[in-house]
């Protein structure tokens, strides 16, 4: 198994945790869709990064390389973790 795709499920799985212990299940639900899609992009990477055709009216024209598409979704998985540190360091 792959270490993005074990650490990337786990971190998913902490913040839906921490959501339904702090905000019950609705909060829960409501963050899973995009952590789904995140975890979507840190497992198939390789896939997501060779799409060209239409989204939307905005034509892809040429694959995007899949460790730019990896880390990107790994920093937008990683916002909430930094932030919730940086304010328990910043915190007297």
């Amino acid at each position: 198994m792959d270490v993005h795709r074990v650490a990337s499920s786990l971190l998913a799985v902490v913040y839906l945790g921490a959501a339904y212990a702090a905000a019950g299940p609705s909060a829960a639900l409501l963050l899973a869709l995009p952590l789904a899609l995140l975890v979507a992009l840190v497992w198939h990477a390789d896939s997501a990064a060779a799409f060209t055709g239409q989204v939307g009216f905005t034509p892809v024209r040429r694959a995007s390389p899949a460790g730019a598409v990896r880390g990107l979704a790994w920093a937008l998985l990683l916002v909430p973790l930094v932030a919730w540190l940086a304010s328990a360091v910043a915190t007297p």
